[in-house]
């Protein structure tokens, strides 16, 4: 009768200590980009895996080819992957089947006291031990296959964030790479003002020399012919910064090789079509903070898993003897084998707390996805506006140059005719340069502007199963 009561009231209290499994969470809702969001949609394609070769430079192919073998950004994104690869072993490793053999060799005394009798009691021997032990979670929950999950899901977010730093190391050489070539360009224009300022000096001292001019306007023009050497000094100093900035994202561990001065590349301001249905798809840093989400899903799913009793099954076979003489005889065999159930009871605290922690990280993952949509929303809201803006500004520029060189050519005309003399020429050749200095300063900020957008529109990344770039 006491035995019964005594059974009943430890069946009461863990039923009582039991806990009540949560329902399934809902899954999150992920932000899409919103009609109307974006600024626009056309019909280019989107940008390639080695979208820099469209600008047919070899010199700028080889920088960024060796930028992404030897920057450390890309030697830190690959150690994530094997890092994340690493874990995801590990989380494999620990569910399943386990089996493992043992073997031991002991020599010892034993105890003339102890539970050992004669001839073991107070003499020296050696035992042994030879033995195989098997044991196999069922996971009927699936706690072991969803923390499985939720480690490749974090694999595959270090994957798309090797593909985003690549993506942003690429875009980075080639816009250094166009500033220094845009700034050779400038010196190149600079020097030639300079050339013109000075002969625009040298003639008009000849007139006062020659006492058909007062000489007013000499101290003028002689500042203006000074002008340019300090410009020449500035432009030198930040063609060699973005010599080193290059020199930097290359890895610094060898000198960058001599550039070659070449010219500016073409410029192609267009968006690619069906830019909503999937700019997702095309940014790594996106699909990285989905494959976050997903990780957090199946963290919570295995947290929901630890409510329910977990069964498995140990079993082992080996032989064991205390001389090391009879280890092998069939009369040393072992074998045994232990279903068993772990049950949590009175443990609701810690088990409620860890499915609450793992909902807050999803609820944090979710938040980040949203935000890397936004950003991405912004990235090519921003570089597509101020591409085509800087595009638009090109047709006046190139009315005003076509113009400015009518008035060069008319001064030439003149000149030969003996009806006005050198320096109204030099005057509009001066305002051609500047133009055209203006135009470099243009085309420049475009090839950025469109580097940008190209980078924006994920650098030629694009997840699985996503329509390939052509």
């Amino acid at each position: 009768m006491k035995r019964n009561k005594l059974i009943s009231i430890l069946a009461s209290l863990v039923l009582a200590g039991c806990i009540i499994p949560p329902t399934k969470d809902a899954a999150p809702i992920l932000r899409e980009p919103q009609p109307g969001e974006l600024a626009g949609s056309g019909v280019a394609q989107w940008p390639a895996a080695k979208w820099w070769q469209t600008f047919d430079d070899a010199q700028l192919d080889g920088l960024i080819q060796r930028a992404l073998l030897d920057s450390p950004s890309m030697a830190v994104a690959q150690a994530r992957i094997r890092q994340a690869s690493a874990s995801a072993g590990e989380v494999a490793a620990q569910g399943g089947m386990d089996l493992s053999a043992n073997a031991q060799i002991t020599r010892q005394r034993y105890s003339s006291n102890s539970i050992y009798p004669p001839p073991l009691a107070g003499a020296y021997d050696t035992s042994g031990l030879l033995e195989f032990n098997f044991n196999y979670d069922f996971d009927f929950w699936g706690r072991n296959r969803s923390a499985l999950q939720a480690a490749l899901g974090q694999r595959a977010a270090a994957e798309a964030e090797s593909e985003a730093a690549a993506a942003a190391l690429s875009a980075a050489v080639a816009k250094s790479y166009f500033q220094w070539q845009a700034l050779n360009t400038h010196l190149a224009v600079l020097r030639a003002i300079e050339t013109e300022r000075d002969t625009l000096l040298e003639l008009e001292a000849r007139r006062v020399k020659a006492g058909v001019a007062a000489g007013d306007n000499l101290h003028p023009l002689a500042a203006d012919a000074a002008a340019p050497h300090q410009t020449l000094v500035q432009l030198e100093t930040q063609r060699d910064q973005a010599f080193y900035q290059l020199q930097s994202l290359l890895g610094g561990s060898r000198a960058l090789p001599a550039l070659q001065a070449m010219p500016l590349p073409r410029v192609t301001a267009d968006l690619p079509a069906n830019l909503q249905l999937h700019l997702l798809a095309r940014r790594p840093d996106v699909s990285a903070a989905r494959d976050r989400v997903q990780a957090e899903l199946h963290n919570v799913d295995a947290a929901r898993a630890a409510f329910y009793p977990d069964v498995s099954i140990s079993a082992f076979l080996g032989l064991d003897s205390l001389a090391m003489g009879a280890l092998l005889h069939s009369s040393s065999r072992t074998l045994g084998v232990t279903p068993a159930v772990s049950l949590p009871i009175f443990d609701a605290g810690r088990v409620r707390a860890n499915l609450n922690g793992n909902r807050a990280d999803l609820a944090l993952a979710v938040a980040q996805y949203d935000q890397a949509v936004q950003t991405a929303v912004s990235d090519v809201n921003d570089a597509w506006v101020r591409l085509h803006g800087i595009e638009r500004e090109q047709a006046p520029l190139e009315q005003q140059i076509q113009a400015r060189q009518r008035d060069v050519s008319s001064a030439q005309q003149r000149l030969k005719a003996g009806i006005t003399d050198r320096r109204e020429l030099v005057r509009n050749r001066l305002n051609v340069l500047s133009l055209q200095d203006q135009e470099i300063d243009r085309h420049a900020q475009a090839l950025a502007a469109q580097i940008d957008l190209v980078k924006a529109l994920g650098g030629g990344y694009s997840m699985p199963g996503t329509p390939p770039s052509l």
